[in-house]
């Protein structure tokens, strides 16, 4: 079917600018999927012009780990501003009381991200990656790169951080580059799908960005540290998507890196996933009819919630909002195959 809904390409919003969110181009999802923010990249000479679509996607809502990623962004944009030289690979994470050995960050971030449970939970190591800028301080550099001011991310995790007073070290430099900052009030981190897929597409895309719009600071080297630590997700939403769709036999080089988050909230008395991802591939199929392989990619969040009502267990309704996130998925990138966004 022809696209019900032309979309417009844009360049890729400079920092701190919101972009125009076409707010009916997603009106396919499920009413189970709550909110939603999808950005389609389409390199126009090799830079990234967007088309982002929405649904209720400026809506400020608890987000649950899905956040975890952005204390890891906030920390390169921190060191690399001072130090642009510095990979943050080349780093560790010392305690400042000397009670426990230097970890290197990246494995501190793939445990956080995969859940792994080597080093410590997932979330006292992400309240530790939110020890390094104050409340206050993070939420700030949120909003002054995602250009959306009405969010707050001043609370941690839950769990104690795994270290109070950590210290990025530099072992090639041999000097602490960050310190943990002194903590401000907890509240409570509510942010938007919008926020989220910002953060990763300015993550997976900054190569094909103008300076413009880059995340403050941020070099690719250390970037990259993130994006492998990424590729340790536990969803896999985005990998089945492909296959249901057969894609596999027709695209070729797929890139995913994603973040799930999940929870039950008592005030909503709503079991909740949140799934922000960015998908990167080459379609093999213009191949076929003489032209190039066309290079597709883009990043999403998608929050979808089921009402907690006593009647069905909450396994059972884990599991269909687990089908029903992939279903999701699967249509999406669908279209996006169709050119029906186009």
């Amino acid at each position: 079917p022809p696209a019900n809904n032309p979309l417009k390409l844009s360049p890729f919003p400079s920092l701190g600018e919101l972009p125009q969110i076409n707010t009916q181009a997603l009106n396919f999802l499920h009413a189970d999927i709550k909110q939603a923010c999808v950005c389609i990249g389409t390199f126009v000479e090799g830079k990234i012009q967007a088309q982002w679509l929405g649904k209720n996607a400026l809506t400020k809502v608890e987000c649950w780990s899905a956040t975890k990623i952005i204390p890891l962004l906030n920390i390169v944009s921190q060191i690399n501003t001072k130090y642009p030289e510095c990979d943050i690979d080349n780093c560790v994470i010392r305690d400042a009381s000397g009670q426990k050995q230097d970890i290197y960050f990246y494995e501190l971030a793939k445990d956080m991200i995969g859940y792994t449970h080597n080093i410590a939970s997932s979330n006292s190591l992400a309240a530790m990656f939110k020890r390094f800028d104050t409340g206050t301080g993070i939420e700030q550099w949120v909003k002054r790169t995602t250009g959306n001011n009405d969010l707050n991310f001043s609370s941690d995790y839950g769990e104690q951080p795994f270290l109070n007073y950590p210290k990025i070290f530099d072992v090639i430099k041999k000097q602490v580059l960050l310190a943990a900052a002194r903590n401000s009030i907890h509240q409570h981190n509510s942010i938007s799908a919008y926020d989220l897929t910002r953060l990763i597409s300015m993550l997976g895309w900054h190569y094909h960005l103008e300076k413009r719009s880059r995340l403050e600071g941020a070099q690719w080297n250390s970037l990259e540290t993130i994006i492998r630590a990424m590729g340790y997700d536990t969803a896999r939403y985005a990998d089945e998507a492909i296959k249901t769709l057969g894609m596999d036999k027709v695209i070729s080089s797929p890139v995913i890196i994603s973040k799930l988050g999940y929870g039950i909230s008592s005030i909503r008395g709503t079991l909740e996933t949140v799934y922000v991802a960015l998908m990167w591939f080459v379609d093999e199929r213009p191949k076929a009819t003489g032209k190039p392989a066309k290079l597709r990619t883009l990043a999403l969040t998608l929050l979808g919630a089921k009402v907690l009502d006593g009647s069905i267990g909450g396994d059972r309704l884990a599991i269909e909002l687990d089908a029903r996130i992939c279903a999701e998925v699967t249509e999406i990138l669908r279209r996006l195959l169709a050119e029906e966004f186009a």
